[in-house]
Parts: structure tokens; sequence; C-alpha cells
């Protein structure tokens, strides 16, 4: 990295083309996510993995008023004033599986003007009896967006470009004007994709939590009714809460360098690149 170079560039670097960036990856996205679900249904069809993204779920529910599970939860987590329950059977399922059937108790408390909803889930069989829970988890759509910086790196390495990029007639070349190694690509789509890829760290560091332990569903209970940051319940929570500061970086990350702009996106400057009118 070279910000002295940079500076020094500055005034001769390309335009934004903010529009012509945005159609580019609008388009490559598309095409990637095609690949990789094709990818993953021909996956599922030759192992017992069943692999989908969340875009291809569906998602069927009714309530249920008899079970195994709900005098549990009813006596695990005995209703306080003002809160009230429904339990349901959720039926989940995607294109080429089976899919599964969740179990899901919620429980809406209101305080005020505040409405607070927490919920307790778990798969079951056809006996309404609990299963495996790590049957749910699906790391398919984190896999994606750890693999996606790659398939872009490829796609942009050694003179070549994303099909985005080829139809609105961008290149990203270094400030010299020279084709990019593999190497440095890949640095470029990782860091173009910082954001993204930290979600996805943080969604498999949950996930991996969840397997390492499973408690018994009478604690699995009690974490869904008081909310523990140090459990796996109260871990999902702390990552969700999450979610907005990666927002504004995102924004930060993404849109801040084409607004106030310098010549480069932030990720160029680290990289010495530019994207360039061809």
């Amino acid at each position: 990295m070279s910000f002295s170079t940079s500076d020094y560039q500055m005034a001769s670097l390309p335009p934004r083309h903010f529009w012509r960036r945005f159609g580019a990856y609008a388009i490559d996205i598309i095409i990637f996510q095609i690949a990789f679900v094709l990818l993953f249904l021909a996956i599922s069809a030759v192992t017992p993995w069943d692999l989908t993204l969340p875009f291809l779920r569906e998602q069927q529910c009714e309530e249920t008023t008899a079970g195994p599970l709900i005098p549990k939860v009813e006596a695990e987590w005995p209703l306080q004033a003002g809160e009230t329950r429904s339990n349901q059977l959720c039926r989940i399922s995607w294109l080429g599986s089976k899919g599964y059937t969740v179990f899901v108790s919620i429980v809406v408390s209101q305080q005020g003007s505040t409405t607070m909803k927490r919920a307790f889930s778990i798969p079951v069989g056809g006996d309404g009896n609990p299963i495996d829970p790590n049957i749910t988890e699906r790391p398919s759509s984190s896999i994606v967006l750890l693999l996606l910086p790659f398939a872009f790196a490829y796609c942009s390495a050694d003179g070549r470009r994303t099909p985005g990029k080829r139809v609105t007639s961008l290149r990203v070349t270094t400030v010299e004007n020279g084709a990019l190694p593999f190497g440095l690509a890949a640095k470029r789509e990782m860091l173009k994709f910082l954001p993204l890829m930290l979600l996805a760290i943080f969604d498999l560091a949950s996930l991996f939590e969840s397997r390492l332990y499973s408690p018994p569903i009478e604690e699995m209970i009690q974490q869904a009714r008081d909310i523990n940051p140090l459990s796996a319940s109260g871990f999902l929570a702390v990552t969700g809460a999450l979610a907005p500061l990666l927002l504004v970086f995102a924004f930060v990350w993404w849109l801040f360098p084409l607004i106030i702009w310098r010549g480069q996106t932030f990720y160029d400057r680290f990289c010495d690149t530019m994207v360039v009118k061809n």
C-alpha cells in the first residue's frame, strides 16, 4: 500500500462511475447467486447434506394447542402479568429438500408502550418430540459470503473482468494501469466485501457455539425466557445488536468514498487500484 503514490496521482485518477459500478455489482451478484444455488443443489443431490440459501426457503406456520412440548414449556416458563403465549408448528422446506418441522413458543409482554417478544424454538419429529437442534442450522449463506470475494477476484485477475464489469465497460487496474495479479485482486475483493465477511464470521461463530454446547431442553427454555449474554441465545442477541453497527460501517466503507469523492474508494486506496472505463 502506498498512500503517497495514490495522493500524488489523485488528480489523474478516473471519475467515480457510480451508476456503472452499481449496475456491475447488481449483475455480478445475480449471476454468482444463481451459480451458488446450482452448486448447492448439485451437492445436495449427491450427498446427505441439505444446502440452501434463505431466499429459497418456504415457511408455513399454524397454531397448535396440543403436543408433548407444551406442558414442559408452560412449566419452565410460566406467564407473568401482561404476558401472552402462542404455540406454533412451522414447516420449513426449500427446493430439493424434505425440510423439517419446528415447534415455536412465542411469549409477548407489554411494558408501557414497549412490546417485547421472546421465543423458544426447537425442531421436532413426527410425534412432536424434540430432535437434534443442529438440523436447522444452514451455514450456506455465510459460506457464500466468504467465497464470494474469491469468485470476484478470479474474474478480476490477470486482465479479466467480472460479467457485470464487462457489460458496463469497467475494468479494475493498478494505479499504473496494469493488470491485477490474483493475490492483489483477492486482497481488494476481501476488503471490498469486508462488512459482509464480518457478518458471515459472526454467524459462523454463533453456529460453532451452538454446536459446541447443546444444553438440555429445560435450559434452552430458560435461556429464551431470561436472555443471558453468556448463553448461546445471549450470544445471538449480542450478535443481533452488532447488526446496526455493521450497517453503519457498510455505509461508510462503501458509499462515503463515492459521495465525498477523492479518486478512490477506501479498499482501492489500500490496494493502489482503481476502476476505469474501458
